[in-house]
């Protein structure tokens, strides 16, 4: 439920995009969007900081503009003052780019089939980092 009201409200803000006399597609508006949230995003999940590795946590993009998708991670702290806004906005990157490629104009391709590998999360000199 909560997905679909978040999803619902992200393509409102996306409807009250761009303007009359635009030469800007909905699908390149929904990437745009999509790659500010990302950039949003970034800047909300702060690194510092933590002293174990418990406080810290990812936050993942994809690419809206990309059929198959391979995620992109983050590694950032869970008891920053922005760590909630950074996991809310990085949910709603995510909505934007399901939402952006839903309206590619390209056609369906099939993605290979690959594997998703978490990254490991390590506190260093109270830094959250992915670690190999």
């Amino acid at each position: 439920m909560v997905k679909v009201l978040l999803k619902f409200s992200l393509l409102a803000a996306l409807g009250g995009c761009g303007g009359g006399g635009s030469d800007v597609t909905p699908y390149q508006q929904a990437i745009d969007l999509a790659n500010a949230k990302e950039a949003e995003a970034r800047l909300l999940a702060v690194d510092t900081p933590c002293d174990q590795a418990s406080q810290c946590g990812l936050v993942s993009f994809t690419d809206p503009a990309k059929q198959c998708v391979f995620p992109a991670f983050k590694a950032y702290s869970l008891v920053s003052p922005t760590a909630a806004a950074a996991k809310l906005a990085s949910d709603q990157q995510l909505l934007l780019a399901e939402h952006a490629r839903e309206l590619s104009p390209n056609p369906i391709v099939p993605c290979p089939a690959y594997a998703i590998v978490i990254p490991r999360l390590a506190c260093i000199a109270s830094k959250c980092q992915t670690v190999p």
